[in-house]
């Protein structure tokens, strides 16, 4: 069970989703809730204060008898948050993917990456057009030939049990067209299997060839109507990936329509820790 969650407020509708999405994983968890803020120009720590105890008010019905709170921050956004979650060992950090940046999808992955680059815990990372209506029930998870591939699994079960009927859906990438690259990926997918076996949990499997891990993964979650992809921060470097522009989770976040939770390499899960 987790004991705590990050939220990263600006007080954009994108961070309010953000937070409404953190309030339904903490419902689901028990943990309590601590929104981060972080000093900008133009704004008074009274004016803060005073939007943050509405927020509180607000959503304090809908998170039952856990505790939700805010602090005040200073520093650079990513490193501020960053700070605050590795001194409150809190489990995971939320939050949105644009907020006051506007809606450049470039400027506003790459803040989001920055965060995430330096983040010690899993960051879920979420869009304005995200839909509450829908529950989570399919989640992505890739699989490719890096040694720490697997590391995601834990924290993929461990939010597929959060939600009744949730499936998740294993994606074999084969980057090489080698056949020691693919028994590789194969036998990585067998004991992915059979954990999720151990674990009763619903699963399909499925493998597609791919020059841009990215991009495969982005068009099978739209092809099955995905929830959520789960990866690492980094995954398999190919030509067309390094040709593309940005890091893995850096792609993930410019294009993904749907949240995107990004786990650390060499943590496992504290449901877990």
């Amino acid at each position: 069970m987790m004991k705590e969650i990050i939220v990263g407020i600006d007080f954009s509708s994108t961070s309010e989703r953000a937070l409404h999405l953190a309030i339904d994983i903490a419902n689901r968890t028990g943990a309590d809730i601590l929104m981060v803020w972080v000093e900008v120009a133009g704004e008074t720590k009274e004016e803060v204060n005073a939007r943050f105890e509405n927020l509180i008010a607000a959503c304090k019905p809908l998170l039952g008898n856990k505790n939700i709170s805010y602090v005040i921050a200073e520093g650079k956004v990513c490193n501020a948050l960053n700070e605050v979650t590795r001194k409150r060992k809190a489990d995971l950090m939320v939050i949105g993917t644009h907020g006051k940046s506007g809606f450049d999808e470039t400027f506003a992955g790459a803040n989001a990456y920055k965060t995430i680059a330096g983040c010690p815990v899993p960051v879920l990372t979420i869009r304005e057009t995200f839909d509450f209506d829908k529950a989570l029930e399919k989640i992505v998870l890739p699989i490719d030939s890096t040694a720490d591939t697997r590391q995601k699994v834990p924290w993929t079960i461990e939010f597929a049990k959060m939600f009744p009927n949730a499936v998740i859906n294993v994606l074999g990438l084969f980057s090489y067209k080698s056949n020691d690259m693919r028994r590789i990926v194969k036998g990585y997918v067998s004991s992915v299997e059979k954990l999720l076996i151990d674990k009763r949990m619903q699963y399909t499997v499925e493998y597609r060839d791919s020059e841009n891990s990215t991009l495969t993964t982005i068009d099978y979650a739209k092809e099955i109507s995905a929830d959520m992809i789960v990866i690492m921060k980094e995954q398999e470097k190919t030509f067309t990936n390094l040709l593309f522009l940005g890091p893995y989770a850096l792609q993930m976040i410019n294009l993904s329509p749907y949240p995107v939770l990004t786990v650390p390499s060499r943590m496992i899960n504290d449901a877990g820790r």
